[in-house]
């Protein structure tokens, strides 16, 4: 490379160089014919000179093109090293308005609120993957890490299978492992939400691809309390670890997956003296059916069915579990494309926090462990790849037996999302 970038910048400067060695002659003095001698022409006295200033260019000109190429390789270098980090990010912005809960006018709120702000930056080499994602939002604690995953993908397995330990998603179910970002409904389902509260825990995780992408296998090793509920901040509330897996199929057009969930938690129920053992388990099956059928547009149902034991209950800020208490729930979603920007989407879910346990009522109000079935109805508009604006309307229904009422808390979400 160098010896052909000496030898055309030669080429180019040995015209210009022969110019600039001929003296140039005034036009109205036109010089005189030198006598004609049989004598043989001497050389020029400033030849030596002259060699030594093309000689002097060569080298200089050979330097100019050695710095090239060094620059070129370390631009080169800059920018794979920039190919193999990603950055992304959303953030979604809301208007939420829930009604009174009783005729009194009291309970209800009409609030504005960010409701995520992620941050997540991905570094990815041949044999090794960090992720980072923080969530930055004004309401305590204001910044908190998501994700913190370290992998190492198995030789050989060209990237399609990897071990990877620190905090992440639990690998269990559809919707608790599918982004935030890309939900139609704003929130998850009341049962996700109550068996894997905030979705992501400690552990150590392994996962693979298989048969040209059709089949997906994820299984870990975890704490199993999830990132907020444990004992005391970043500690496990106990040495039990929970066993947590599922298996899928992807066909392009039907997709789903069993999952399992098997481990104990040590802690103090209701009718405990001391602290003991529960069992915390779980067992879901979830599929995704994509038609396009319709001339509106594409059409998406999706399903999941979860059952097990030990689930996470609200009060007020605080999820608190059950331990070893059984519980149940699933539900379904159609989502119908509107052309090219517009969608619509419906979705009920039914959770029964008591498997087996009667639906009551006191003082006119439903027990907090009766059943509850939600409907949804979303109407989404994308203003090209990094807007969206969604706005759902929720209607709890709470099993109310005797003369019990229905709470009124009918939820009202205008959303709107920014990403990159």
């Amino acid at each position: 490379m160098r010896q052909l970038a000496t030898a055309v910048l030669t080429l180019a400067l040995s015209p210009a160089m022969a110019v600039a060695q001929t003296p140039a002659v005034p036009a109205e003095e036109p010089a005189a014919q030198a006598p004609a001698s049989d004598s043989p022409e001497a050389p020029p006295a400033d030849a030596a000179p002259a060699d030594a200033d093309l000689d002097e260019r060569m080298t200089t000109a050979e330097g100019k093109v050695a710095a090239l190429e060094e620059q070129n390789t370390e631009t080169k270098n800059d920018l794979l090293s920039l190919k193999k980090l990603k950055v992304s990010g959303y953030v979604q912005g809301r208007y939420q308005y829930q009604q009174s809960l009783d005729d009194t006018g009291t309970g209800g709120f009409s609030r504005f609120a960010v409701r995520r702000g992620r941050i997540k930056t991905t570094y990815t080499t041949d044999w090794a993957q960090m992720m980072l994602q923080i969530d930055a939002v004004p309401t305590a604690p204001f910044v908190t890490v998501r994700d913190a995953e370290a992998t190492l993908f198995i030789p050989g397995t060209h990237q399609q299978a990897g071990l990877t330990l620190g905090q992440m998603k639990w690998p269990f179910g559809y919707e608790a492992v599918q982004s935030s970002a890309d939900r139609e409904i704003p929130e998850r389902t009341r049962v996700v939400r109550a068996f894997l509260p905030d979705e992501r825990d400690r552990g150590v995780k392994f996962a693979g691809t298989f048969l040209e992408g059709k089949v997906h296998v994820a299984a870990g090793l975890f704490d199993g309390d999830g990132i907020f509920n444990q004992g005391s901040v970043g500690v496990d509330n106990d040495k039990e670890k929970d066993v947590i897996g599922r298996a899928g199929f992807d066909l392009g057009w039907l997709s789903g997956g069993v999952s399992g969930w098997y481990g104990h938690t040590i802690t103090k129920g209701p009718s405990d003296t001391f602290r003991k053992a529960h069992t915390r388990d779980r067992v879901a099956l979830d599929a995704q059916l994509y038609l396009d059928l319709l001339p509106l547009g594409a059409t998406a149902i999706k399903g999941e069915y979860i059952t097990g034991r030990s689930y996470w209950k609200s009060s007020g800020d605080v999820k608190v579990e059950q331990p070893g208490v059984p519980a149940s729930g699933w539900y379904g979603l159609i989502v119908q494309n509107v052309g090219v920007s517009d969608a619509v989407a419906i979705r009920y879910d039914f959770f029964d926090p008591e498997n087996g346990r009667k639906n009551s009522a006191s003082e006119g109000r439903p027990a907090s462990t009766n059943s509850v079935g939600t409907l949804a109805v979303a109407v989404l508009h994308y203003f090209g790849e990094n807007l969206k604006v969604t706005a759902a309307y929720e209607m709890p229904m709470t099993a109310h037996p005797d003369d019990a009422k229905d709470p009124h808390d009918n939820l009202f979400t205008l959303q709107m999302q920014a990403r990159y």
